[in-house]
């Protein structure tokens, strides 16, 4: 799969798209809207109470992260993209029958699974998140799918995996919240086979975005601190490591949508509304995490780009 043609193009496009940020900014901003109006709304409701619900008497416990993560995003998904973008991610690979795929962003083994059952594939999957990756597993077994689809717990800042093991890794928002992120990608690169696929989607700092500081508590994952690089930065690091960068796009403008329709169909769900009133914290953290992410592409600190890197032979 050449990226000859191919590379500089795409990049051009996503430098003159983050060129046009006075209109892209104007429309992200209105999307953001419903979430915000949303988020509002609920601390509006709990006003004077807000800071005393998780002290709630109730015996039940509010909706732990998986289960509001699969109201957002649906059954077996813990981040933004449903079954059609993950068989869109890969379709570029045309990935024979049966070829053996890593996921290093596994979540709940929804994508894992997508791709077993529709594409005949393969694919482990990798989370860092011991209970999302136990639930993941739950769910691949309950399916019929625990040799094709399994899910178990690694760590990336240390984790090693076998040589020459598979011919394509997913990588979808699983390296911003690396430190060691050279490791991390040397490690994959080494478990690919000769002109195996590397496709990543992640956040990527705007090196003209002035000030970092101005993400300032900007961090999706609660209990995991953001390293975000620059594009130039993963662009010599795949150079340095034996990548070839095929592909790039920015998808900054399809990550928001996502977003925002996920939101969307959350606040839309019936059985949100019959929720005891300390149910909706943990619900209002992650609403208020997301409108953090909209608003630092909004204002062109952060890209979501996807980055499709071949591994080189030697």
């Amino acid at each position: 799969m050449s990226g000859v043609g191919v590379r500089p193009r795409l990049l051009g496009r996503a430098a003159r798209a983050s060129e046009s940020s006075g209109s892209s900014t104007r429309v992200s901003t209105r999307q953001r809207g419903p979430l915000a109006r949303l988020v509002a709304r609920w601390r509006r409701h709990f006003a004077a109470d807000l800071d005393d619900l998780g002290a709630a008497s109730e015996p039940d416990r509010p909706p732990e992260a998986a289960t509001i993560r699969q109201w957002l995003w649906g059954p077996g998904f813990a981040i933004p993209g449903d079954a059609a973008h993950i068989e869109g991610l890969v379709r570029r690979c045309r990935f024979a029958p049966d070829a053996a795929l890593l996921d290093v962003s596994a979540g709940l083994g929804g994508p894992a699974r997508v791709l077993a059952r529709g594409q005949q594939l393969r694919v482990a999957g990798l989370e860092r998140d011991p209970d999302l990756a136990r639930l993941g597993m739950a769910q691949s077994r309950a399916e019929g799918l625990a040799k094709r689809a399994p899910v178990r717990v690694y760590d990336p800042e240390s984790f090693d995996l076998p040589p020459l093991q598979y011919e394509g890794v997913l990588c979808r928002e699983a390296t911003y919240a690396v430190r060691g992120k050279e490791r991390f990608l040397r490690v994959l690169k080494q478990a690919l086979t000769p002109h195996g696929m590397l496709v990543m989607t992640d956040f990527v700092l705007d090196r003209a975005a002035g000030d970092r500081r101005r993400l300032g508590d900007w961090a999706p994952l609660a209990a995991y601190p953001p390293y975000v690089w620059t594009l130039e930065r993963y662009e010599d690091c795949f150079k340095s490591l034996g990548f070839e960068l095929d592909y790039a796009a920015d998808i900054s403008a399809d990550y928001r949508a996502m977003v925002v329709e996920g939101w969307t169909r959350l606040a839309q769900r019936a059985e949100l509304h019959a929720l005891p009133r300390h149910h909706f914290l943990p619900i209002i953290d992650e609403a208020e995490r997301a409108m953090h992410t909209l608003r630092a592409l909004d204002d062109g600190l952060l890209r979501v780009l996807r980055l499709d890197a071949v591994a080189r032979r030697g």
